[in-house]
């Protein structure tokens, strides 16, 4: 990845010479001491920054906002992902870590306070729950899910599931569900008329995609899977409901049986969560899925 042709990178040294390098310093160095890594290679996460950055850079300019604070304020937005070189240390959100940092590194760096406060408003708004908006926040919003969608996201579908180990139906089974959930709401999950442009292609590139990938599984490896969509009920005050996509064999492999389905859902740091098991009503046997339920604007 060629950091300085980046158009955020051009700007920011400009504005802050050194800026840039600082964080991915600041970054790198939680990421290793959390996985322990030694072997001098760049990280995820700096990547995953990185592409979060340009995009948000470029939706600033888009929706005429203020494009070096957009990019700044995405430069932080994971930073405190391994505050102290530890995952959600505490169970406190990573966007209070990510401000702390911020504060620190942009007041070292010599950034005006009051683009300063700005950054740290937006960190702390991110992902916060309520009504709320902020736009900076709402740029980098749009472009952490972006990066993560259409052909990236089929990309991260491939790294995630091998790294982790999974057999492939279990992969087959949590990730997409995750992702064909995902890229069929991302449309609505964007807080900007740009980013919302943009997602309805990324979102049918995604879906084309993965429906075809399953095709493929049961004619290659005969791994039938089914597609089902059910409404689940959101906690919160308010009532409300979101459309999941669930992955899974339409029957048991074991005895041809039909599965009971139960559903719950569980708030935790970073999002709320959903949690589906299948019991085969016939010999018992267990499948799961589980992952974060998509933000909804």
């Amino acid at each position: 990845m060629l950091l300085k042709q980046q158009d955020f990178y051009r700007s920011l040294t400009a504005i802050s010479p050194g800026l840039v390098e600082r964080v991915r310093k600041v970054i790198e160095d939680a990421e290793k001491k959390f996985t322990g890594r030694k072997d001098g290679k760049a990280g995820f996460l700096w990547e995953h920054t990185v592409l979060v950055t340009g995009q948000a850079f470029k939706l600033a300019k888009t929706e005429k906002e203020n494009a070096d604070l957009a990019a700044v304020t995405a430069l932080f937005h994971d930073a405190g992902k391994f505050d102290g070189g530890r995952y959600h240390a505490g169970r406190k959100p990573e966007e209070e870590g990510s401000a702390r940092l911020a504060r620190r590194v942009l007041e070292e760096s010599g950034l005006g306070m009051a683009d300063i406060g700005h950054v740290v408003r937006a960190l702390r708004s991110l992902y916060a729950p309520g009504p709320a908006r902020n736009r900076l926040a709402d740029i980098v919003h749009d472009a952490d899910f972006l990066s993560k969608s259409g052909y990236l996201g089929v990309a991260n579908f491939f790294v995630k599931s091998t790294l982790r180990g999974r057999n492939l139906e279990a992969a087959a089974m949590e990730y997409l569900s995750r992702e064909l959930t995902y890229a069929s709401v991302l449309p609505a999950n964007m807080r900007t008329a740009a980013a919302r442009r943009l997602a309805a292609k990324k979102s049918a590139d995604g879906l084309r995609f993965f429906k075809s990938y399953l095709a493929e599984l049961n004619e290659s490896h005969g791994l039938d899977l089914a597609v089902r969509a059910v409404d689940v009920r959101r906690a919160g005050a308010r009532p409300r409901k979101a459309r999941v996509s669930l992955v899974m064999p339409p029957s048991c492999g074991a005895c041809g049986g039909k599965w009971e389905t139960a559903l719950r859902t569980e708030k935790g740091v970073k999002c709320e969560t959903l949690e589906a098991s299948f019991r085969c009503a016939a010999c018992g046997e267990r499948r799961s899925v589980s992952f974060c339920l998509p933000e909804m604007t």
